[in-house]
């Protein structure tokens, strides 16, 4: 009994030995577990906090990514997923400064150059020169490759039909955008930009097919109204003033927000296979108008002489067949200035000629007795009398006696005058003054 008692004993101590190490183990367990766990909920923590910053850092980085500058030569549109966006007073366009919006894609930014002219150069009604001018010129123009414009057709004598001539010109147009960049972006069809590229480079290319034909358009329709002349000489510059109205008349009809400097023409001129003939013509024509402008210049310049400050009635009356003869009368009786002289000198003159003749013919008739009794005594008479009167009035006399023998007498005569004879007959005139 007593062994199973020991035994019993020695079984429980076991136990109870075994169940503190299990409690023992279990206490440590715990205490690693709660290390661990105090460990990995720092990491996280920290973990969290980088990502926190991290975030925020991206959200800053975002906003700040939304910040642009609009230069000076620049306005700007903001489209929010591809709708313009404006402000409560329903501005659309940023001005230049520093403005901020979403980063793409929420917004985009389209900045539009309205300063500095813009320029087009317009070759559509030139000839084609492969030589750049240094070949032959052909005999004739080819229709195919060379581009032309047609002039007003001009009447010409002794043809049925009207004549069309044919023009090359070059033109340029200068042209801005500044007035309404708004309705531009909203009217004119401009490509997506590509990376790299720049928003004014490509609304030129994407805006000159339509500014091409408005303009190529324009031009025919207006050079239709000249001719030749007035396109290549005389009326180039009211031929650009016309054609930069109608093309802006144009472009605002549609809308474009385009506006129009001007048109300039760089080179008008006929064909070259004809370039001789027309040479010509402008020379002739320029003669013909200058003996016309010298005509006029001399019909007016009499007139205003003969007439005065009725120049105009005469003139008017002169050319209407109608007028009574009395009011002529009265219109002649009226003339002032340099026709009253001459009327008045031409009067003075016949009077004059009139009495000389008279006084002629009564010396005639009183000398014909004296002549019929000895016509060789008065030939001889008259001749010296008259010889009288023609050296009376020269101022250096040289008289040469005949010569006795029948020799011929050599003389010789200095052709510098004297002066003193000059100064001596202008003081005897003087005096008989």
């Amino acid at each position: 009994m007593a062994h199973k008692h020991d035994h019993k004993c020695g079984c429980d101590h076991h136990h109870k030995v075994s169940i503190e190490d299990q409690q023992m183990s279990q206490v440590d367990f715990v205490q690693d577990m709660d290390s661990g766990s105090k460990a990995l909920a720092e990491a996280l923590r920290l973990s969290f906090m980088i990502l926190k910053l991290i975030m925020i850092v991206l959200v800053i980085l975002f906003f700040a990514s939304g910040v642009f500058t609009v230069e000076k030569n620049e306005k700007a549109l903001v489209l929010r997923f591809g709708k313009v966006l404006s402000d409560g007073t329903g501005t659309k366009l940023l001005e230049p400064g520093l403005h901020w919006a979403f980063p793409y894609p929420i917004d985009e930014i389209v900045k539009i150059p309205v300063s500095g002219t813009q320029k087009l150069a317009l070759e559509s009604f030139w000839y084609f020169d492969p030589s750049e001018g240094k070949g032959r010129v052909p005999e004739t123009l080819n229709p195919i490759q060379d581009s032309y414009c047609l002039t007003r057709n001009d009447s010409i004598e002794g043809l049925k039909n009207n004549d069309y001539n044919i023009v090359h010109c070059n033109w340029q147009l200068n042209y801005t955008i500044e007035d309404d960049p708004y309705a531009f972006f909203k009217n004119i069809n401009v490509r997506q930009v590509k990376p790299g590229e720049l928003y004014s480079d490509v609304i030129s290319e994407s805006v000159k097919p339509l500014l091409q034909c408005v303009c190529d358009n324009t031009i025919i329709t207006t050079l239709v109204k000249y001719s030749i002349d007035e396109a290549t000489i005389t009326a180039k510059s009211k031929i650009a003033s016309e054609v930069t109205r109608a093309v802006q008349k144009r472009l605002d009809e549609l809308n474009t927000g385009i506006t129009v400097k001007d048109m300039q023409i760089l080179v008008m001129t006929w064909p070259r296979q004809v370039n001789e003939a027309f040479q010509a013509s402008i020379k002739a024509s320029q003669t013909r108008k200058k003996i016309e402008t010298d005509a006029w210049g001399y019909y007016e310049k009499t007139l205003n002489e003969a007439a005065g400050q009725y120049a105009e009635d005469i003139y008017a009356a002169l050319m209407d067949p109608a007028t009574p003869k009395d009011q002529m009368d009265m219109l002649w009786s009226k003339l002032a200035g340099e026709g009253r002289g001459k009327i008045a000198d031409a009067r003075a003159y016949k009077t004059t000629m009139v009495e000389n003749a008279r006084a002629n013919a009564d010396y005639l008739m009183r000398l014909l007795p004296q002549y019929q009794a000895r016509p060789e005594l008065v030939v001889q008479k008259l001749y010296q009398d008259t010889l009288e009167e023609v050296l009376d009035n020269v101022d250096e006399k040289i008289i040469v006696q005949p010569s006795t023998d029948g020799k011929t007498r050599e003389f010789r005569v200095m052709i510098n005058r004297d002066p003193k004879i000059k100064n001596e007959k202008k003081t005897n005139e003087e005096t008989n003054q």
